[in-house]
């Protein structure tokens, strides 16, 4: 088995020669999300590089290769690593209950009481890719703007999924009462049938014991349709659950890439692509 040949801190500078080379497969990009706001300087590495990339490449093509909207690499061999974790992603991913691929936008992690839980990754429809009109086309966004753009992308007909990899094996309850504690920032009395969807998730999650380099996808093909496929140190090949509530759906999205994250570094790290996209 050859090594994997990683490229440190490729989003630190300059990365125009990405387009245009081919990478050995498996090589690996390391991403890097700016600091979060009341985080110092220095404890999360910044990731200016990216945006500067895409803006020094927008005179050549308006489609940029799909594969430079995490750092480099060509499409199909290239992973992205979660740099704070260490955890590595795919650039391409393949969902259970959807056929067509979707491609990396950014990655972060979740940490609670100093101590990592997990790394994530945010993943759209590939067709959309980092083609600047088809963004301004499907989502209706003309300018960036950081406090809006994500609830575009949620109230978008656009299939999108947060990949999850834990870094500590964690019990179901433990995970499904953060899940839940998320949702209720934005649902304080659920509905009947809020409730339903909020039980699907207890059940699904209750009961596992969730172990170290456990993945979890949470993919919201429409707005009733969310979801949930769950594997061990592998891609998950199968849809465990589905989630009906638009309005949960939208609370738990919000709750990874709305105004109050609870990865900070998740959402830096995609409204740092998402910036070099619409304003290139």
């Amino acid at each position: 088995m050859s090594a994997v040949p990683v490229v440190s801190s490729a989003l630190a500078g300059p990365a125009v020669a990405v387009a245009v080379a081919r990478p050995a497969s498996g090589s690996v990009t390391r991403l890097r999300a700016p600091a979060p706001h009341g985080v110092p300087t220095g404890s999360v590495p910044l990731a200016s590089g990216l945006a500067n990339c895409y803006r020094r490449s927008a005179a050549a093509a308006r489609r940029l290769p799909i594969p430079s909207a995490a750092g480099g690499g060509t499409v199909g061999d290239a992973f992205v690593i979660e740099d704070t974790t260490n955890v590595k992603f795919s650039r391409e991913i393949a969902v259970p209950g959807y056929t067509e691929p979707l491609v990396i936008l950014g990655t972060g992690y979740r940490e609670k009481f100093f101590l990592k839980i997990y790394a994530a990754a945010f993943y759209v429809d590939c067709s959309i890719g980092v083609d600047t009109m088809r963004w301004r086309e499907k989502f209706g966004i003309e300018t960036f703007d950081a406090s809006s753009v994500f609830d575009s992308i949620f109230k978008a007909p656009v299939v999108k999924s947060l990949s999850i990899i834990l870094v500590r094996d964690v019990d179901g309850k433990t995970f499904v009462k953060a899940l839940d504690d998320i949702i209720a920032r934005q649902i304080k009395k659920p509905s009947a049938e809020e409730e339903q969807s909020l039980s699907t998730f207890q059940k699904t999650f209750l009961g596992r014991s969730l172990k170290q380099g456990t993945t979890v996808y949470l993919t919201w093909l429409e707005p009733s349709k969310l979801l949930i496929s769950i594997a061990g140190n592998q891609d998950p090949c199968q849809v465990d659950a589905e989630i009906t509530s638009a309005t949960v759906n939208y609370a738990l999205y919000d709750g990874f890439l709305g105004s109050s994250p609870v990865s900070p570094t998740l959402r830096s790290s995609t409204a740092l692509l998402l910036e070099a996209i619409l304003t290139k």
